[in-house]
């Protein structure tokens, strides 16, 4: 739901419907959903908007931010055999800058972004998995602040996990 003003100043509910700005990768069921962002940072209360639909940018503006849920299916419904040619021109279309972030060096799915994210997890369970080979059990209501480092989401469960994920856009420190 999100909130706003009528014309004689009083709050009212501007919108409560499902977002139209869903994108689905098939061939990974990944789904990610942007609810509201700014593409600088907010003067008064009414700026930002709901993403248009068609596709979602990995990472807000600068100056910027974006609020979105994330739906990442369990590791084993996803094929072993991917056409990564698609499956390459499916993320650059649905969510652009997603290959740029990611380094298949460093792992599967394993990406970075000149962002902070304040992270929870809604519903089901994953393991948080970092570059320096730390991986953290994560379940429903736990929370993380991700601060541009290399990390890279693994749903073990047999359930969707769902996360809900504020990215504010920030540069990258000298040492990283």
């Amino acid at each position: 739901m999100i909130t706003g003003f009528d014309d004689a100043g009083k709050s009212v509910v501007v919108d409560d419907g499902l977002s139209a700005s869903t994108v689905t990768i098939d061939q990974i069921k990944f789904a990610r959903t942007g609810i509201w962002q700014l593409d600088e940072p907010p003067t008064d209360t009414s700026a930002g908007s709901e993403p248009s639909g068609g596709s979602i940018p990995m990472t807000p503006a600068a100056g910027g931010m974006t609020f979105m849920i994330v739906e990442l299916a369990p590791d084993a419904s996803i094929s072993r055999e991917l056409d990564m040619a698609a499956l390459g021109q499916e993320m650059t279309s649905k969510v652009p800058g997603m290959m740029q972030a990611l380094d298949p060096s460093k792992g599967v799915g394993m990406h970075k972004t000149e962002t902070i994210d304040f992270i929870t997890v809604v519903s089901g369970e994953v393991f948080l998995k970092l570059d320096g080979g730390e991986e953290v059990h994560l379940k429903a209501g736990d929370l993380v602040v991700q601060r541009g480092t290399w990390h890279a989401w693994r749903n073990r469960s047999s359930e969707p996990c769902i996360l809900s994920a504020v990215m504010v856009s920030a540069e990258k420190p000298e040492q990283a």
